[in-house]
């Protein structure tokens, strides 16, 4: 759909990626930004020197400006939690409030496809991304994953995009409607931003709101959360699950799709590259998104046995005098961490630990001594830990990340795998989950 940007003041809050995309699409149309972020100065130059070259004008330490000028429309950065009385100002004047991704959605003309849900959402976009180019797709992967969708646009019709969608980024949208829209799983997450897991859901369906019947909703037949919305959903709903009765399943080792009784194999479980249960779930996923997208099932087979894992998802990253050394920091709640470790059999000291969120971690205890070996915890989770798990349990405790390795080091012997699975926020010592994994495999290699 058309968005008119001519001569419009544009508010971007946050200068992060997505802000940065945000403000270079405002400009592309001919449109001027004024970028705010309440960090300090000395902590953003490189953005602020991206953010000159395209003529934005730059606001840190505060939001003044963006709480006393006058603006068109106000686009969010999906880290940015604007003050309650603030927003209220904006919608009183009759300003917009839009997030990126709905900034995103408005300019693009062409078909993409958006994938949400707890857990799985990067892996799942890269999959559906990789069977979309051996189908001959120009597709790209955007949103909360690699480059912000806004900063590929304008981009031609025939572009194909494939946008991995958080709740923050729902939080803020109005006419979103992707070709087809993916629900992955609903476990309890962000709750210390959203409050509820009411919430939480009824934001993951967002992304489904504005669909109609010409449009796909592909859904998690196995999840209890994710059926109880399906009642929600306007656009045709696909399942896909270990349920017999999911479109998109299992037959023994065998991904299939099943339609009027009959059975198709898409891919054998052991031609599929990515380890773990959890992995089988985003390829079925990815398969009924990509097949509802008009992908042949020999397509969909040939694209899935040429997936590579992602980084930071479950990475190997070594084998060190018989140790394996697996990266796992996308794992930012007990969730992921427990699915992670289902990927082991045995023998994993695992390193756990940053800012907790509000989650019990109880359910280490039941995998131990099969697949945790020993757990050491660092960080901010330190306290929590020897709060709720007992003290006979084999556990370390350790400061920070470098220390947690050089325990688990001591510890090891030839035939123990030692798992990066931290189950919980990294911005008590680190900005991001990628720059924690980066350098815990750094750490590994030096």
């Amino acid at each position: 759909m058309a968005v008119d940007m001519t001569g419009k003041r544009v508010l971007v809050l946050g200068m992060a990626r997505s802000g940065i995309g945000a403000a270079t699409l405002i400009h592309r149309l001919g449109g001027h930004a004024l970028v705010s972020d309440r960090k300090s100065f000395d902590t953003l130059t490189s953005a602020i020197e991206e953010l000159r070259k395209i003529g934005a004008d730059v606001e840190t330490g505060s939001h003044h400006r963006a709480e006393t000028e006058a603006f068109n429309l106000v686009v969010l950065s999906p880290g940015v939690v604007p003050p309650e009385p603030l927003e209220r100002s904006w919608r009183n004047r009759g300003i917009p409030v839009w997030s990126e991704l709905e900034l995103a959605a408005r300019v693009f003309p062409g078909r993409w496809i958006g994938v949400t849900g707890s857990n799985g959402k990067t892996t799942t976009v890269n999959l559906i991304t990789g069977i979309l180019k051996e189908a001959g797709l120009k597709a790209a992967m955007a949103g909360n994953v690699g480059t912000a969708w806004s900063g590929y646009l304008p981009a031609a019709s025939d572009s194909v995009f494939v946008v991995e969608v958080s709740s923050f980024q729902l939080e803020h949208v109005e006419r979103l409607r992707p070709n087809v829209g993916v629900l992955l799983n609903l476990y309890e997450n962000h709750l210390d931003r959203h409050g509820t897991m009411e919430v939480y859901a009824e934001l993951k369906t967002r992304l489904f709101a504005n669909q109609t019947s010409e449009d796909k909703a592909v859904l998690n037949g196995d999840d209890e959360r994710v059926q109880h919305l399906a009642e929600k959903m306007r656009g045709r709903i696909v399942r896909f699950g270990r349920d017999s009765r999911s479109e998109f399943g299992m037959r023994e080792d065998e991904l299939v799709f099943r339609k009027g009784g009959i059975e198709k194999s898409i891919v054998h479980r052991s031609e599929f590259p990515l380890r773990g249960r959890h992995n089988e779930m985003n390829a079925l996923a990815a398969a009924a998104a990509a097949f509802n997208f008009g992908v042949s099932l020999d397509t969909i087979g040939r694209g899935l046995r040429q997936a590579r894992p992602v980084e930071h998802r479950i990475e190997f990253v070594v084998s060190q005098n018989g140790i394996d050394y697996f990266n796992d920091s996308k794992s930012t709640n007990m969730i992921a961490t427990m699915t992670a470790l289902d990927s082991f059999e045995r023998n994993v000291i695992l390193l756990f630990g940053g800012r907790p969120k509000k989650e019990s971690f109880a359910p280490l205890m039941e995998r131990f001594p099969k697949p945790i070996k020993r757990l050491v915890v660092f960080g901010e989770a330190v306290a929590k830990l020897r709060d709720e798990l007992p003290q006979k349990l084999p556990i370390e405790e350790a400061r920070d990340i470098e220390e947690a390795l050089a325990a688990a080091r001591r510890i090891a012997e030839p035939g123990d795998t030692i798992l990066l699975s931290p189950g919980c926020t990294s911005f008590d010592q680190f900005n991001n989950f990628e720059e924690r994994g980066r350098t815990f495999k750094a750490l590994v290699s030096a």
